[in-house]
């Protein structure tokens, strides 16, 4: 039981700052290839949504959430 919540807030965290990456690079690309950055920053939103959407849309983990809190 502890294993599986550390797995699951594990892979929360290594999302959500894979997302963030690909944001905060965004500019760091941009001087070298448009194209890529744009794809980058597109990806790194798209990861924070797709993060968001399946941990607030599920009941269960949105209740845990409000009642618990984040911890």
């Amino acid at each position: 039981m502890v294993f599986e919540t550390l797995i699951g807030q594990l892979s929360v965290v290594i999302t959500f700052a894979f997302g963030a990456l690909l944001i905060v690079l965004y500019p760091l690309i941009n001087k070298e290839n448009k194209y890529f950055a744009w794809f980058s920053l597109m990806m790194g939103i798209i990861v924070l949504l797709l993060l968001l959407w399946f941990t607030l849309g599920n009941e269960v983990i949105r209740h845990q959430i409000l009642k618990y809190g984040l911890h």
